[in-house]
């Protein structure tokens, strides 16, 4: 195997001080920008004096570098949603995406000896050292089988599900120390979500299943098409699956409108399908999970690991916001946004007004009855700064958890919009999902 890739690291205490390194150089920053601040007549944030483009960057070669569940939670907060980060939160998402290194040759070769035994390389006509895509929780490789099929062979990073809780431990204190969680915000339930969600994604077994599941019920289905399983070579840290040509469906954005335009409601009606019929959802939007093909070709669906149940309540909670959205009054909206969980009925009438107005600008699109102009940042530009505003008031109340990771995949649909620049209808696909 090539020299390539960097070791893991894979001890508590060494991840720990990788990040406590990077605080330690934050806090130093911050201390002596709030001097320089104050010496000027000037009383800085403390996110104004943490949060800089420096510190962005060094945060996002560290995640980087220990990978697992500290890099897998900085994507997930810094999920790109265009207009609505502030830049150094996009600039750490653009990095966080793109930098990801495959683990140290010795490290693959013992994960892998240690899942099929020595010799296994023998089993196989031929199998790809360098591998195809990494990630943060493991790294795909290509491989034949001896009958001549091709496979992907997902490995996971070594120490990956040892170092969840620890990990997320981490990234907590490290957000607490920014100032950019608003006060009032139930920073630790969020937090829980996140790592019970992360120990699933570690669960490659459970990754197959869930894979089974949506050949069940997608399995039929022409737009799209679900890599088979092999069980007999997969297990806890691998998973062996048919391999899918294609690249990321973002791809599609250099062919003709009509071809963009399949490709993007092929998206939307699953995104719909998962949130309000199939009571499961694949919450991870990254684009390289679903992948073009070419023209006229199905959409290959290939990761499971962020497959969440969908309780019906909150199915139905969102089948109500959408109807008031789409014909509702903003009385009907508000009822809405407080059965979802997003308003505490004992909020502040201030408070209530703002996040219902935030509400209102983001969906004021769908009440025109005009295509959808996803190319459009007047409005994302105005949530955004409204958004802003919001973050710097004090929270009395914390929307349920897992409406973060929904929310993560209804994003990745405008992003799909904006990237294939499209101006479409899509209250079609809304109300065909009432």
């Amino acid at each position: 195997m090539a020299d390539t890739g960097r070791k893991v690291p894979t001890g508590r205490l060494t991840r720990l001080a990788r990040l406590g390194a990077w605080g330690f150089e934050t806090a130093s920053a911050a201390a002596v920008g709030g001097a320089g601040a104050a010496l000027s007549g000037r009383k800085a944030s403390l996110s104004e004096l943490v949060v800089t483009p420096t510190s962005v960057r060094r945060l996002g070669e560290e995640l980087a570098r220990l990978r697992g569940a500290a890099l897998k939670a900085g994507q997930m907060l810094s999920m790109d949603a265009g207009d609505f980060l502030p830049p150094e939160l996009a600039q750490l998402t653009d990095h966080l995406r793109d930098s990801v290194e495959p683990m140290a040759p010795h490290q693959l070769r013992r994960t892998l000896d240690r899942a099929w035994g020595p010799g296994w390389l023998q089993t196989f006509k031929r199998f790809l050292s360098r591998p195809a895509a990494s990630a943060s929780i493991g790294q795909v490789h290509k491989a034949w089988l001896k009958d001549g099929r091709a496979v992907a062979v997902k490995v996971q990073h070594p120490g990956v599900k040892e170092s969840i809780d620890s990990d997320m431990a981490n990234v907590g204190a490290l957000l607490r120390m920014s100032g950019l969680v608003p006060k009032g915000v139930d920073l630790a339930a969020i937090l829980e979500e996140a790592r019970l969600q992360l120990h699933d994604e570690t669960d490659y077994e459970r990754e197959a299943d869930n894979a089974r599941r949506y050949t069940d019920v997608l399995g039929d289905d022409p737009r799209f098409v679900i890599p088979g399983v092999h069980p007999d070579r997969s297990g806890p840290t691998i998973l062996v699956m048919d391999w899918i040509e294609g690249s990321g469906i973002e791809r599609a954005a250099d062919q003709p409108l009509a071809e963009r335009e399949r490709v993007f409601h092929a998206f939307l009606d699953l995104t719909l399908g998962e949130l309000f019929d199939l009571g499961l959802m694949q919450t991870d939007p990254n684009f390289a999970n679903f992948l073009y093909a070419g023209p006229d070709q199905p959409i290959g669906l290939i990761d499971f690991g962020a497959v969440r149940d969908i309780p019906s309540e909150i199915s139905e909670a969102y089948r109500t916001v959408l109807a008031a959205a789409l014909d509702g009054s903003r009385d009907d909206l508000a009822a809405a946004l407080v059965g979802l969980g997003v308003i505490n009925p004992a909020a502040d009438a201030d408070f209530r007004e703002q996040v219902i107005g935030l509400t209102e600008q983001s969906l004021a699109p769908l009440k025109s009855g005009e295509p959808f102009d996803f190319t459009d940042r007047s409005v994302t530009a105005s949530v955004r700064d409204d958004a802003m505003t919001l973050r710097t008031r004090d929270l009395t109340h914390t929307p349920p958890p897992e409406l973060i990771f929904i929310q993560r995949k209804l994003a990745g649909v405008y992003l799909l919009g904006a990237r294939l620049g499209l101006k479409t209808d899509i209250r079609t696909a809304l109300r065909a999902h009432l």
